[in-house]
């Protein structure tokens, strides 16, 4: 019974390919043309440079394991508030590419927020007692990579100071 139903339901299957009449110029005009890659970075205007501060003394203190980690989880908030593709590593940098700056702007600020509540621990990998402050970052924003990175290095002078 069953293979009789199965038998008169792809009966009624119809190749519409054959009821389709494709005119030969067209079809050869067709042929010519190559696709585009659309690039996504050229819509993607406005650059941001982010650092995670003291980076070298959270080793010193803590050790490779505690900076590798605090780095994986700053990656993370990053990926999760931007995307994995808008978010690029460049040494002990981040750069970030986004279509408005205020929106690179809100999404670092929650980006530095989310940071802040992480904490460091509370005791070094001499085993003393720490005031280990919450993770800090500073951060840029401009039209190119070079004023991104103009504008963070101007950020972290200014926290120096304080």
């Amino acid at each position: 019974m069953s293979s009789s139903s199965f038998s008169s339901s792809s009966a009624t299957v119809v190749e519409l390919a054959g009821f389709r009449s494709v005119d030969q110029s067209k079809k050869v005009v067709s042929l010519n043309h190559q696709a585009d890659m659309l690039s996504m970075r050229r819509h993607l205007s406005y650059q941001a440079s982010v650092e995670i501060d003291n980076l070298d003394w959270v080793k010193a203190e803590f050790g490779e394991a505690v900076r590798a980690s605090l780095v994986k989880k700053v990656r993370g908030i990053l990926d999760k508030e931007f995307g994995k593709l808008r978010v690029h590593r460049y040494r002990r940098l981040y750069v970030i590419r986004h279509r408005s700056v205020e929106g690179l702007i809100s999404s670092l600020l929650r980006v530095q927020f989310h940071s802040h509540q992480m904490d460091l621990p509370s005791v070094n990998k001499a085993g003393e007692s720490t005031n280990a402050k919450s993770v800090t970052l500073t951060w840029g924003v401009g039209r190119t990579t070079s004023e991104a990175e103009v504008e963070r290095l101007r950020r972290r002078k200014q926290k120096l100071k304080r």
